[in-house]
């Protein structure tokens, strides 16, 4: 016996029901339990496809898809990580490098002044706000994905789910760093170390807000030749 679409097709379900739901991962376990099956239909090929399907997903052990899926996880988070990197690595470079060195030299003489406290507490509030109204704009389009039965690739949960986790889970908490603030004295060492601070924020959300975000596509198909087919 062989697979035939309609195996493939309640592979895919199969794995869906085991709480696998990016499609590349989906693609990748149903490959493999479908060479398995045919395999065991080889050596047995009176037994049904349940049958067979049931015998090639205990190879995969009493946790089932989940290490096939942290594994990926894993690796896939590394590869954000190295795109986050490239990505820092080309901004400080002619020109944004000057650009660096104004917003440093600028933040560290606003620091400076009394006003120190209140303009850190601002900047933290806004980018605050920014990547809450981004990260739930992100959210929605995954759930309105979802309702479509659009393909979820397990990249591009990671990219832009980067933006929502720090929108709704860290950068609240940026905002009681800047409370500290009023009870140090305007040094021109904390000064340094918050406008280091804010400068690095200020990159880091542009890059994982906006560049990475607006390149998916690129980085996705790079990653998916079958991706958008």
């Amino acid at each position: 016996m062989t697979i035939t679409e309609q195996h493939i097709e309640q592979l895919y379900k199969f794995t869906r029901q085991h709480y696998v739901e990016y499609y590349d991962l989906q693609t990748e376990l149903v490959d493999h339990m479908a060479n398995d099956i045919e395999a065991i239909w080889d050596e047995n090929p009176h037994i049904s496809f349940e049958e067979a399907r049931d015998k090639a997903f205990k190879k995969f052990g009493v946790f089932g898809f989940m290490d096939v899926v942290e594994a990926r996880e894993k690796a896939m988070h590394k590869k954000y990580f190295k795109l986050l990197l490239s990505y820092a690595k080309d901004w400080f470079r002619l020109p944004q490098v000057l650009l660096t060195i104004s917003l440093l030299l600028g933040f560290y003489t606003l620091f400076r002044t009394e006003l120190g406290g209140i303009i850190l507490g601002v900047s933290f509030i806004v980018f605050f706000v920014f990547y809450l109204v981004v990260g739930v704009h992100f959210a929605l389009k995954r759930k309105r994905d979802k309702k479509e039965n659009k393909k979820v690739w397990l990249f591009e949960q990671i990219i832009f789910s980067n933006v929502i986790w720090w929108g709704t889970i860290y950068a609240p908490q940026l905002i009681n760093i800047s409370k500290a603030f009023d009870t140090l004295s305007y040094s021109m060492i904390w000064s340094a170390l918050y406008a280091i601070l804010i400068t690095l924020a200020i990159i880091y959300i542009y890059i994982t807000a906006i560049i990475i975000p607006k390149n998916a596509q690129i980085h996705l198909k790079e990653t998916y030749p079958e991706y958008n087919m």
